[in-house]
């Protein structure tokens, strides 16, 4: 899935959690009918102020919108080590040093 997908599968979870339809979220944030439907399915992007309003609307922090996996089905390990191969040599080294510190 692509950025513009994860986002809509997540407002749309959001949505039906405050109980909103598509259309109430539509009239609310002040967009047509069919533009949540679409946001949903990854069809549209919103702009920033869009999304603040939307995140308002859902009462829920704009960041969150972007939450695409949970914390606990992250493979870390691998995931610092991808982020580490695609770095330069000093930043490896800043890695290191983070890492270093925060251990201690």
């Amino acid at each position: 899935m692509n950025t513009k997908e994860l986002l809509g599968l997540k407002v749309k979870e959001y949505r039906k959690q405050k109980k909103i339809t598509q259309e109430k979220l539509s009239e609310l944030i002040g967009v047509d009918n069919g533009y949540i439907s679409k946001l949903e399915v990854g069809q549209n992007f919103p702009s920033l102020k869009t999304l603040e309003k939307i995140a308002n609307v859902l009462e829920v922090d704009l960041y969150k919108l972007f939450l695409y996996t949970s914390e606990k089905n992250i493979d870390f390990k691998a995931e610092i080590n991808n982020i580490y191969d695609n770095l330069s040599r000093d930043k490896q080294f800043a890695l290191y040093s983070i890492a270093k510190a925060i251990k201690n």
